[in-house]
């Protein structure tokens, strides 16, 4: 066979391309301390989805801690709508345990300076989705001390958590008795031993939840002084595993902040089966990524400490059968937020809308309504 010379007959294989009316564009950018690598990609990349042929003034995105959200599923819902979707990624796409949230927000820079001088946005809205929800408050935070970042004009979050520490910590297993050994545990503290529920009793709640933060500060302290011990030794960082990480009492008990959510059920299938597992959230990280990102203590990487200067007119979105954010968390959010035009909506559907076609064109029907009444 002869090849062809004819690169205009050659399709992309992105399928974004196959839908009728939408274009995405590949984007890769470096950032004030993200440069090229050597061997030539971008540490800062995502795709760019916009309608055929236009060039949207009004303008989404999204980005999160360690997913890969360049070809986020609202982004061809939301293009073919008339609008602009970034799906962007920092230099720590699946590279949790290196996580710096200060890279990060650099990161997150180059995507919203490109939108807004090479693109030419007018009307930049960021979505917080999952953890993206803190992450993106923190940006938008930081673009406040610098208006060229491009801070939110509109702020968007969708079933997020209130931020890595706590989320990490509302799910750990506090009968971990040995950090370096997951087998060795304090049933009396276990929420998988049918001794103690469900239901939990509330002063079982109570003991657990303070063993969880208890949990958390062991670590942070440890984190501290095991890097205090290496930099004095000249050693920058090391990486340790953390065990044991899907134990909500939530995932076992409707009754604890009811909703529609599968119980038993988390984002892993079954939570006693999840949490013997390879966990989800931290399973390797840095000393100093734990201070990051996990520690409650240490990291930044809150809701709270942002919430305050989120100002703009501001929408929180809830799905009802969510496994892993609950609807205490969505009214957090709400009542957290300094803005004086700020919306709440529950919806139907799970964590992703997961195989809902309808779920996820009923979620975008309320960011598109609510944002043609404000821009």
């Amino acid at each position: 066979m002869t090849p062809t010379n004819n690169l205009q007959k050659l399709k992309s294989v992105h399928a974004g391309h196959s839908l009728d009316g939408i274009w995405t564009r590949f984007v890769g950018l470096e950032s004030s301390t993200g440069k090229q690598t050597a061997h030539g990609p971008h540490k800062c990349q995502g795709l760019y989805w916009t309608p055929e042929g236009i060039n949207p003034t009004t303008a989404f995105i999204l980005v999160h801690y360690n997913g890969d959200f360049s070809e986020h599923y609202l982004a061809p819902l939301l293009a073919v709508r008339g609008y602009g979707v970034l799906g962007w990624n920092t230099r720590f796409r699946g590279a949790e345990d290196l996580f710096s949230l200060n890279e990060a927000l650099d990161d997150i820079a180059a995507g919203t300076r490109w939108l807004l001088k090479e693109v030419g946005v007018k009307n930049l809205i960021f979505i917080g989705n999952s953890g993206g929800g803190s992450l993106m408050a923190a940006f938008h935070a930081h673009a406040l001390k610098d208006p060229s970042l491009g801070p939110a004009k509109l702020f968007i979050t969708l079933n997020a958590h209130s931020g890595r520490p706590t989320v990490l910590t509302d799910w750990l297993d506090p009968s971990v008795i040995d950090e370096t050994d997951p087998t060795k545990i304090d049933f009396e503290l276990d929420m998988f031993n049918p001794a103690n529920g469900p239901p939990y009793s509330e002063g079982f709640q109570k003991r657990y939840r303070a063993a969880q933060v208890a949990r958390n500060h062991r670590i942070t302290k440890w984190a501290r002084e095991e890097l205090e011990r290496l930099n004095d030794a000249g050693i920058s960082d090391r990486i340790f595993p953390l065990h044991r990480t899907m134990a909500d009492l939530r995932f076992l008990d409707a009754t604890l902040d009811p909703s529609k959510r599968q119980v038993p059920g988390c984002y892993l299938g079954h939570p006693a089966k999840a949490n013997r597992s390879v966990s989800m959230l931290g399973r390797a990280n840095t000393l100093r990524t734990w201070l990051s990102m996990w520690s409650l203590q240490d990291s930044k990487c809150k809701f709270d400490a942002y919430a305050d200067k989120i100002t703009v007119p501001a929408l929180v979105i809830q799905s009802l059968a969510d496994a892993g954010v609950y609807p205490f968390d969505a009214r957090h959010l709400y009542e957290s937020l300094a803005s004086k035009d700020k919306e709440i909506v529950w919806v139907e559907g799970t964590h992703f809308f997961e195989n809902n076609e309808r779920d996820r064109e009923k979620v975008v029907d309320v960011i598109d309504e609510w944002v043609k009444k404000r821009v």
